[in-house]
């Protein structure tokens, strides 16, 4: 039987080896101080995340622990050598033959493989990470991957307890049982963000702030902002993330940072977005709504379809925001950065 998850292990460390070359020619002699592999609550996508010495030294008076903070780290860790092993990963996923564990022990033994290999310092702390919180895989991952000095530093920024000998005598035999216990990490997933998971019924009504986004999940946030607040993706194209069950797509630059966010309330394949923005436009606005509530756009795009219908495009750069309406039905609202106007 060929074995899928080696071939993972396999393709984790060969991605990391041409991060860690990438690392070195940008970051020169300034020690890498976390290396960390992060993925979802279900082991569905896959992303690195990396900081130096020098970047925590200057922030670290300012914001204690951000040393083992992952989802924090915003410096760039080679993205593009991933992409392939995401895809890798949400193939097996998909299947019957690989479970949450299997994936997530994948990623520990890679990460164990390149600190066997030399591929990072004796003291960089390595860090196996979810963006939903920490649950037992992650804690034996940390005391795996780390001496126990480093692994009681981590333990420590992400107020988390360790296990003891006697503890893991006592541990429940179904790890399933204890994959997502709560292990105090308030410092990475605020409980707010539970308000938004894909799987409720219903998310809460959310804000379109114009030129940042939504509360936790704005223009220039980590990438897993997103994560946090609309949950689990349905895809991860490149660096896209998809929600359909939300009315949501993201879009992140090679700094790790969201760029875009696009919320539908009429589009094939995607929910209705649950919101409006901060004066008022959502999805049973009127083009002239928009009009008496924003002015006269900075550009205006309008025409037909090849399917027969009108389009209207509404550019407010001055604000951040792109408006699209489809045979005069609002169809989504796009927030970008803003565009100062010219002098």
């Amino acid at each position: 039987m060929k074995d899928f998850h080696g071939e993972l292990r396999t393709a984790i460390v060969e991605a990391i080896r041409k991060a860690r070359g990438d690392m070195a020619a940008e970051f020169g002699s300034d020690s890498i101080h976390g290396f960390a592999l992060c993925t979802d609550d279900n082991v569905m996508t896959l992303f690195a995340a990396v900081c130096t010495k020098s970047w925590v030294a200057e922030r670290e008076p300012g914001y204690k622990g951000i040393g083992s903070i992952y989802v924090e780290w915003n410096q760039s860790a080679g993205d593009q050598h991933f992409e392939t092993v995401s895809k890798i990963i949400q193939a097996l996923a998909d299947t019957e033959s690989s479970n949450e564990e299997q994936r997530f022990e994948s990623l520990t033994l890679a990460l164990e493989d390149c600190r066997n290999e030399g591929l990072f310092e004796s003291d960089t702390l390595l860090i196996c990470g979810n963006t939903d919180g920490v649950g037992d895989l992650e804690v034996d991952a940390i005391t795996r991957l780390n001496s126990p000095d480093a692994a009681a530093r981590i333990a420590e920024d992400l107020v988390l307890t360790l296990p003891t000998a006697a503890s893991d005598e006592t541990a429940p035999a179904n790890a399933e049982s204890g994959r997502r216990k709560d292990s105090g990490i308030s410092k990475l997933v605020s409980a707010v963000s539970q308000l938004f998971r894909s799987g409720s019924k219903r998310s809460a009504a959310m804000e379109i702030i114009p030129g940042r986004g939504v509360t936790r999940c704005e223009i220039g946030s980590p990438k897993e902002s997103a994560l946090e607040v609309f949950g689990k993706p349905k895809n991860v194209n490149g660096k896209y993330f998809e929600f359909p069950g939300m009315g949501v797509d993201v879009a992140w630059n090679r700094k790790k940072e969201v760029v875009l966010i696009v919320f539908f309330f009429r589009y094939e394949g995607y929910k209705s977005f649950n919101g409006k923005t901060r004066e008022g436009i959502g999805e049973h606005s009127s083009l002239q709504q928009v009009l008496d509530t924003y002015g006269v756009p900075d550009r205006q795009d309008q025409g037909p379809t090849s399917s027969g219908t009108t389009y209207e495009h509404l550019y407010y750069d001055r604000l951040g925001l792109e408006i699209n309406f489809r045979h005069s039905k609002l169809e989504s609202i796009r927030v970008d950065p803003v565009i100062e106007p010219k002098q």
